[in-house]
């Protein structure tokens, strides 16, 4: 039998448990040393999240070559925290084409269907039209519905092409529109990540990295 106190223990548990999850995130820069919380959040996502991030296995933990790529991409990344915890992922890095940069984000399971994931690709916006960009492309599984339906809303002025089994989205680089949703996001300004520029991996193909899963 449970006595009164344990119930009162319990309870109080369980409300700093919703409290937590009520904390809205602080979406910062990425680097280097965020691989090892970004590994544990990629290894909690489901076999499809995975699948429509990346289009391929990548291993849990990924490896360390993936992580650099997701933290040190050609353009800019972003992490979205929670106590000292990765929830969720946001970059950019230049594709081919003229000052074309390809958008990505991927969130932890708990924390999608919230706003966060369009809030980080706005931020991530934000900074590569700073960086020059003047268009924005994103690659979708055609079975990512979720996602396409983002695209379209948030920038419905993109054209489309599919490639068996992609779609591949081009819009102007502009900030997406914000229909109805609210972003329960506490986000750095801008203007002030400028002045912590994490080192680029110039040499790696952005293009091996993108596929937009919010």
């Amino acid at each position: 039998m449970i006595s009164p106190l344990d119930r009162l223990s319990q309870a109080g548990n369980a409300e700093s448990v919703n409290q937590t999850q009520a904390r809205p995130p602080l979406v910062r820069r990425a680097g280097e040393p965020d691989a090892d919380e970004l590994a544990t959040m990629l290894s909690g996502l489901t076999d499809l999240s995975r699948y429509f991030r990346f289009q391929t296995a990548i291993g849990s933990p990924p490896r360390a070559a993936l992580l650099l790529r997701l933290l040190c991409p050609t353009g800019a990344a972003f992490v979205a925290t929670r106590d000292d915890t990765i929830v969720g992922h946001a970059m950019w890095a230049w594709a081919p084409g003229e000052a074309t940069a390809e958008l990505a984000a991927v969130i932890g399971e708990d924390d999608q269907r919230r706003g966060l994931g369009i809030r980080m690709l706005a931020i991530a916006a934000a900074d590569a039209i700073a960086a020059g960009a003047k268009h924005f492309l994103f690659v979708v599984s055609a079975a990512n519905e979720r996602s396409i339906r983002m695209v379209r809303r948030r920038w419905p002025d993109a054209t489309v092409e599919r490639d068996g089994t992609l779609l591949t989205f081009v819009a102007p680089a502009r900030l997406p529109d914000q229909p109805e949703e609210r972003a329960d996001v506490v986000d750095e300004q801008v203007g002030s990540l400028e002045s912590r520029e994490m080192p680029a991996a110039g040499e790696l193909r952005p293009m091996d990295d993108v596929v937009p899963a919010v």
